[in-house]
C-alpha cells in the first residue's frame, strides 16, 4: 500500500514501569524530532505512554510511527510494534534512540520494525516522511543543534512533567515546579561502563546562551517553572561557556524568573571560582558521578578520576554553598567485598547530601558490552533486556541477574544502601511515585477513551 502524499506521523514515547515515576523527565529527544517535523509542515501527533499500564495504551492511527527505544524499553517496544502491525500491517514503523543506534540489525529482527535509525533522528525522520526507505538509516551528528526548534513541550502534559520529584532534596521553590533542559549534546569522556560515546562520538555540540535562556523563559512563562535541572551528561566541559551562561542565568535569578538550578558534572571539572559564579547565578546543587570508592575500579572503568579527587570535589562544592548528590554503582567489573567496603567507607566520610545507589548494567554500546572478555564480565547478547534497568523503585534489583553472582550483588547493594541511610535519594522519588500511583486510574480512563493530550 502506498502512503498518502502527506502521511501522518505518530511519535511514541514508551512507558518505563520499573521507575517510581516515568514522568520525572520529558522525552526531550522525541520532542526535538516532533518540533523539527512540525516546522517542516509535517502532520505529527505525539503519543506519550509514560505512566500508563499496557491495558490503558491508546495509540492513534497514523501512516508512519516513530518509536524511541532505550535498552530498558526493548521488550515494551516489541509489544507496541506488535499492536501496531496487527492493526495496520502496512504502516511504516521506525525505531530510533540509543538501542537501535548500537544494535540496528538485532533491533529490526526482534521488533519487526521496518526501519532503524542509527544516530540522531531529526533529519532521518523527515527523510522517511519524504520517502526514504533503507532498512537502516545512518545519520551524521547534527552539527548545529540550534537549528533544531525548541522541544515541542506543548505535545505532552508538561504540567505533569514539571512536578517536583527527587530534587526536593535541594529544598522547595515558590512554585515547586522544575523543568529538565539540555544545553548541549554529547560527552567528551569514554568511561568503559557508559554507552554515550557510541552515539555522540565524544563530540560536544552546544546551544547558544541566548537559546538556553529562551527555553528557560518559555517554561517559566507557560508552566510556572522556577527550578531548572540541566541534564547534559557533563554540564561543565567548557569553563568559558559556563561563565558566559552564568552571567545570563544570574539575570534571570535576580529577576525571580529562575529561583535556582542544578546540574551534572565530574570531580575533575570542579573549580572554586567557577562554583562561586554558579552559586551567584542560582546554582544550588551539583551531581557527581562518583561511581565507586575503590581506586582499582575507577581505573578499570577509565573514569580518569581518583578517590581523593572525588572526596575533595564534594567537600569543595559544600564549601561553596552547594548541595551535592553522589551517584554510586555496585557490581562494576572487579568488584569484591574489599572494594564494596571501600565504597562504604567513602560514603561514610563524604559530606554529600544524598546518594543514588545503582547496580551496574552493561548497556549495549559501552566498552564492557563490546569486550566482555577483557573485563571478565560475561554477557548474554541474545538477551531481551528485561533486566536492563539502571535505576528504579526502592527494591529494583533486576540488574543483579545480569551478573554471574546475583545474590552477592543484591547483598552488596543492600549493605551500601544501609550505609547511605537517610541520605538515599529514593526517599525523595517516592513522594512523586505516590502521586503517580494516585493518578494512574484517572489517567488510564482518559487514555482508554481515546483522548490524547
Amino acid at each position: 500500500m502506498e502512503l498518502p502524499v502527506s502521511p501522518k506521523v505518530v511519535l511514541i514515547n514508551p512507558p518505563s514501569p520499573w521507575l517510581l515515576s516515568d514522568r520525572e523527565q520529558p522525552p526531550l529527544g522525541l520532542l526535538d524530532i516532533a518540533s523539527y517535523l512540525r516546522v517542516n509542515n509535517i502532520d505529527v501527533t505525539f503519543c506519550d505512554l509514560a505512566g500508563f499500564p499496557e491495558k490503558y495504551w491508546f495509540i492513534p492511527d497514523g501512516d508512519i510511527y516513530g518509536i524511541t527505544c532505550a535498552t530498558p524499553h526493548y521488550s515494551i517496544v516489541i509489544k507496541i510494534i506488535e499492536k501496531i502491525k496487527k492493526r495496520q500491517p502496512d504502516a511504516v514503523v521506525v525505531v530510533g534512540g540509543f538501542h537501535p543506534t548500537v544494535e540496528p540489525e538485532r533491533t529490526l529482527r526482534d521488533t519487526k520494525a521496518d526501519i532503524a535509525i542509527k544516530g540522531e533522528g531529526e533529519q532521518a525522520m523527515l527523510d522517511i516522511v519524504k520517502g526514504r526507505r533503507e532498512r537502516i538509516i545512518t545519520c551524521p551528528l547534527v552539527e548545529d543543534i540550534n537549528k533544531i526548534p525548541m522541544p515541542a513541550f506543548d505535545m505532552v502534559d508538561m504540567y505533569d512533567y514539571v512536578k517536583m520529584g527527587t530534587n526536593l532534596v535541594i529544598g522547595s521553590t515558590p512554585n515547586n515546579k522544575e523543568a529538565k533542559l539540555m544545553t548541549a549534546r554529547g560527552c567528551p569522556f569514554d568511561c568503559t561502563f557508559c554507552a554515550q560515546a557510541s552515539v555522540s562520538k565524544r563530540r560536544m555540540r552546544y546551544k547558544t546562551v541566548e537559546r538556553v535562556i529562551e527555553e528557560i523563559k518559555f517554561v517559566h512563562k507557560r508552566y510556572g517553572v522556577d527550578r531548572i535541572y540541566f541534564i547534559d551528561d557533563t554540564f561543565i566541559v567548557d569553563d568559558k561557556r559556563v561563565v558566559e551562561l552564568c552571567k545570563s542565568l544570574k539575570e534571570l535569578h535576580d529577576k525571580g524568573i529562575l529561583y535556582d538550578w542544578h546540574c551534572l558534572t565530574r570531580a575533575d571539572r570542579t573549580d572554586k571560582e567557577l562554583f562561586r559564579l554558579m552559586y551567584q547565578s542560582g546554582c544550588r546543587m551539583v551531581t557527581y558521578g562518583i561511581e565507586t570508592g575503590s581506586q582499582k575500579i575507577l581505573d578499570i572503568i577509565e573514569k580518569q578520576t581518583t578517590v581523593e579527587e572525588n572526596m575533595n570535589a564534594i567537600k569543595l562544592a559544600k564549601e561553596m554553598g552547594l548541595k551535592v548528590r553522589a551517584q554510586m554503582i555496585v557490581g562494576l567489573p572487579g568488584e569484591t567485598r574489599e572494594t564494596v567496603e571501600e565504597s562504604a567507607e567513602f560514603i561514610r566520610k563524604a559530606p554529600a547530601d544524598s546518594f543514588g545507589m545503582h547496580i551496574f548494567v552493561p548497556l549495549p554500546g559501552c566498552q564492557i558490552w563490546y569486550d566482555p572478555e577483557r573485563f571478565d564480565f560475561p554477557i548474554d547478547k541474545e538477551s531481551t533486556f528485561e533486566y536492563y534497568h539502571t535505576i528504579g523503585k526502592r527494591e529494583e534489583e533486576d540488574a543483579a541477574y545480569l551478573h554471574k553472582n546475583p545474590q552477592q550483588i543484591i547483598e552488596w547493594k543492600n549493605y551500601l544502601v544501609r550505609v547511605i541511610g537517610e541520605r538515599n535519594i529514593v526517599k525523595f522519588a517516592e513522594v512523586r511515585g505516590m502521586e503517580n500511583d494516585a493518578g494512574e486510574e484517572i489517567r488510564g480512563t482518559v487514555m482508554s477513551s481515546g483522548y490524547v493530550q
